[in-house]
């Protein structure tokens, strides 16, 4: 009976402490990506720039909705509407994936997954010594020095330079899905994270996350970029409404 009780307790808990162990710095990166690029968008869309800013975002908001069409062609969901760009930004209107349970998750997360792809390869071709922002240390003056020395090395007189800065940035923005996306892939994608925790607790077999982590780093370094330039556009905003109130 004590063993019957120790196997039930076993099950209820569908991860040990060595699979969070080896996801926690994957887990918490993608967080931190996600809660950056909302709180760039809020900040961005209530400066004086308002939602409309992401004219201003076109490549990224083309990719985004391009990531949706091709996911709706890969899980067998016929696209009815798709209109890669609109002045508040896109959309993309399919029917039911024909893969069940997981064809939801990967529409709604596949500009996610698109856009950190084309960040860490796209930023490669930047004329820059290194694009690591956690070389000096994880504090914030860390991260202070480790930007502007990419900043100041950068080639400013290239314009394929500032192009490619364009597109990364423009993309790490928009990449994160939309509240109607999380919506759509909420519970498919907990059933899948339950059942791969599960399968890592019994089997002890681990995804790869070196590659991931880099590719979640190249882009959490733009967001970080992109985040003090909008605050700095959103103070200005909030300076020009109160002198004029």
């Amino acid at each position: 009976m004590n063993y019957f009780h120790q196997f039930l307790k076993y099950l209820i808990i569908p991860f040990s402490p060595e699979v969070f162990l080896h996801y926690r710095t994957a887990i918490a990166l993608l967080l931190v990506v996600i809660i950056l690029s909302f709180i760039i968008d809020f900040l961005l869309a209530h400066s004086f720039l308002g939602p409309k800013y992401r004219i201003l975002l076109a490549p990224g908001v083309i990719i985004h909705e391009l990531a949706h069409g091709f996911a709706c062609l890969f899980t067998g969901a016929k696209v009815s509407e798709m209109a890669l760009f609109e002045k508040d930004g896109g959309h993309v209107k399919h029917t039911r994936p024909k893969i069940p349970i997981i064809g939801p998750v990967i529409i709604s997360l596949a500009p996610l997954v698109a856009g950190i792809v084309i960040i860490y390869f796209t930023s490669k071709y930047l004329s820059a010594v290194d694009l690591s922002i956690f070389k000096h240390g994880y504090t914030a003056k860390a991260v202070v020095t480790a930007n502007s020395a990419i900043i100041k090395n950068l080639a400013h007189f290239s314009l394929r330079n500032w192009i490619l800065l364009y597109i990364v940035i423009s993309t790490a923005v928009t990449m994160v899905p939309s509240r109607q996306d999380f919506i759509n892939a909420f519970f498919p994608l907990l059933l899948l994270i339950l059942a791969f925790l599960i399968v890592s607790k019994f089997t002890h077999w681990y995804l790869p996350t070196a590659t991931f982590n880099m590719l979640l780093l190249s882009a959490l370094n733009l967001l970080i970029l992109m985040l003090i330039l909008s605050i700095v556009i959103f103070a200005i905003s909030n300076f020009f409404r109160n002198s004029a109130s």
